[in-house]
């Protein structure tokens, strides 16, 4: 496995220690609830990790990164270690984007201190691991988008969910005609709304946290609700959009 980005291991137990040498973050007092609900509005808009509910695509899939690992050993200390290191001293060389050739690096700073340990912390604990998770971890992380937007009086309301690439529906409706579409973003990570379709495609303000809001001249049919962030519609934040 390639050196790269965040979760990047060499296969082999023995070279990512010797690579990190006493990196450990065992015994170090870690809150994994905290380190997941982080994970979550933080990471989550980059890379996948099945366990806290997020599938993004600019950054390492965390579950492929560390799957070799942990078959071959390497405890969840060790690989706590590892990422809390990337954490603090994120990649230099930015990753390619294979579909759009964009280049992307995880920014530095995006936690620190004890947030840093705990989110090395959780993804040690999750990454790789087939199931869901339990007791406190369980309420916290990635929701999947439910539900239907509907719009009134010419507006619809599509908020971003508090974590993640996701807005809070699955879905929306409105009524032909002059449309503004709204979407609060509670989150630290820039985001947007967009719609698209039947030869539009308009794009409202990317915001980190605040509103983003589009107007448009919608006809009957079939359209699309967006981010248009680099790889954040591909990674789910997206839903169709009727209009009657």
């Amino acid at each position: 496995m390639s050196r790269r980005g965040f979760g990047r291991v060499v296969t082999g137990g023995a070279v990512v220690a010797l690579a990190f040498g006493g990196c450990s973050l065992k015994d170090s007092g870690t809150n994994t609830v905290n380190g997941k609900e982080l994970f979550a509005q933080k990471c989550g808009s980059c890379h996948a990790l099945q366990r806290a509910g997020v599938n993004g695509t600019t950054g390492p899939d965390l579950d492929a990164a560390f799957r070799q690992s942990k078959k071959d050993g390497l405890g969840e200390s060790t690989i706590a270690g590892v990422v809390h290191q990337q954490i603090l001293h994120p990649n230099i060389n930015p990753q390619v984007d294979p579909k759009t050739g964009a280049k992307t690096s995880m920014p530095a700073d995006i936690v620190t201190g004890d947030d840093a340990r705990d989110v090395a912390a959780y993804v040690a604990q999750a990454a790789a691991e087939p199931g869901e998770d339990t007791g406190r971890l369980a309420a916290v992380g990635a929701k999947k988008a439910e539900g239907t937007a509907e719009a009134e009086n010419g507006v619809l309301d599509i908020p971003m969910a508090q974590a993640g690439t996701a807005f809070e529906f699955a879905d929306a409706k409105a009524e032909a005609g002059q449309v503004q579409v709204t979407s609060e973003n509670p989150q630290g990570v820039a985001h947007n709304i967009a719609v698209r379709g039947n030869g539009i495609d308009e794009k409202g303000a990317v915001v980190n946290t605040g509103v983003s809001e589009v107007t448009v001249d919608l006809q009957a049919g079939e359209y699309e609700f967006y981010c248009s962030v680099q790889g954040h519609a591909d990674a789910g934040m997206k839903g169709p959009l009727v209009v009657e």
